[in-house]
């Protein structure tokens, strides 16, 4: 033991130098290789979300080698039947956007010089000296020439999802072939590097897989209900006031609600600014149906998802989502939530003494995976793990 303080400083100074720079090291080796851990995330994540789907054909009297081939042929099917009828469809809209994209912003720019001339009579019938200038702010005739530049690149990128829809097609199906052996032989896998733990770590480990279940469970799951339900209502009201480029919409729609909290209000962006540049006479009537159809999603579905089953504070989950993008993009705002559950979860349960960790484990494991201990008649569980120094007990 190192008695001198300031030796002691200067151990703990190098061992967290020495963390640091390991850290960096091992994120590094991530980023080499990001694209084929993120292949392998998602084959897990496919097999995480199938797997009710799965449970209830097996309790259907299906045997589960049967149940998991006809889930994965039925997602082939209809993945298939995706790409040949939407990609098109989709491709065409993209095109016809950025073929408009010049016309678009025109009719932008005198919507703004309407607004400006409202809003500056309205500030001098106040007799207020400030008044508003637009065009000094945004140059109408430098953002039609920025919007012509940006069309070409648009029409090749469309092209691009056009012909690249193959290759897309061929790393789905990589993805699901892994996806299809995580289901198969998943929980094996698992319970083998487990068990390969010495027993003192064989309950911790346990606690964290059912922790990630349950965040992941909650969260995944019900970002998918939250994204289905805006993609397909933001189509729906599209379509029924014969606004343009409804497809479209309703497919950003759904990407941006995976992203908690800020998700909704992106979502109805697009749609909104359409309809302004399209179709203005309906564009009140499309903000109240969406903003409807939002409020429903962020104070129906979104408090059960994130308050009951993922159990973070609203301030942790906007951390989350700001930090999960700032190291990893998209994904990151999107997987940051349950990550952060998970962290905050095996946080508090090593704070925990050792009888609560005992009653924790008990509470979220089967008693037959816990790593037993003997119980005598009058010894409590957390007593006899105390006791151990090992495991958690079961009587």
């Amino acid at each position: 033991m190192i008695r001198d303080p300031w030796l002691r400083a200067l151990s703990i100074l190098g061992c967290a130098i020495a963390g640091f720079y390991l850290v960096g090291l091992l994120w590094q080796v991530v980023q080499e290789f990001a694209d084929i851990f993120l292949l392998f995330f998602l084959a897990w994540l496919v097999a995480f979300v199938l797997e009710p789907l799965v449970g209830t054909l097996v309790e259907g009297r299906l045997s589960r080698p049967a149940a998991i081939g006809l889930t994965y042929l039925t997602l082939l099917v209809l993945l298939l039947l995706g790409v040949v009828t939407l990609v098109p469809a989709l491709s065409l809209q993209i095109v016809e956007v950025a073929s408009n994209l010049p016309t678009y912003v025109e009719q932008a720019t005198e919507v703004l010089s309407t607004v400006q001339g409202t809003a500056n009579e309205w500030l001098t019938s106040h007799g207020s000296p400030l008044l508003i200038d637009v065009k000094s702010a945004l140059n109408p005739q430098d953002l039609s020439r920025r919007a012509e530049a940006l069309g070409p690149p648009l029409l090749s990128n469309a092209i691009g999802i056009a012909t690249g829809a193959a290759t897309l097609l061929v790393q789905v199906v990589i993805m699901l072939i892994l996806s299809f052996y995580f289901m198969v032989d998943g929980a094996r896998l698992a319970e083998s590097v487990i068990t390969a733990l010495p027993p003192r770590a064989q309950d911790d480990a346990r606690f964290l897989k059912a922790s990630t279940h349950r965040a992941f469970a909650g969260f995944l799951r019900g970002q998918l209900i939250q994204s289905l339900v805006g993609g397909v209502g933001t189509g729906l009201i599209m379509s029924a006031l014969q606004v343009d480029y409804a497809l479209l919409c309703s497919v950003v729609a759904a990407l941006v609600l995976l992203i908690p909290f800020l998700g909704p209000v992106a979502a109805v962006v697009l749609p909104v600014t359409i309809a302004l540049l399209t179709h203005p006479e309906v564009t009140v009537f499309l903000f109240i149906a969406l903003l409807a159809l939002q409020q429903v999603i962020f104070n129906v579905l979104a408090p059960r998802i994130l308050s009951r089953q993922v159990g973070l504070h609203p301030l942790l989950v906007f951390f989350a989502v700001l930090t999960g993008a700032r190291v990893a993009g998209v994904w990151g705002a999107i997987f940051g939530v349950p990550f952060v559950a998970v962290l905050t979860t095996m946080i508090s349960f090593y704070r925990a003494n050792q009888e609560d960790r005992a009653a924790r484990l008990l509470e979220h494991l089967p008693a037959e995976e816990l790593v037993s201990v003997d119980v005598g008649p009058s010894e409590t569980a957390g007593e006899a793990l105390i006791s151990s120094g090992k495991g958690v007990a079961r009587s």
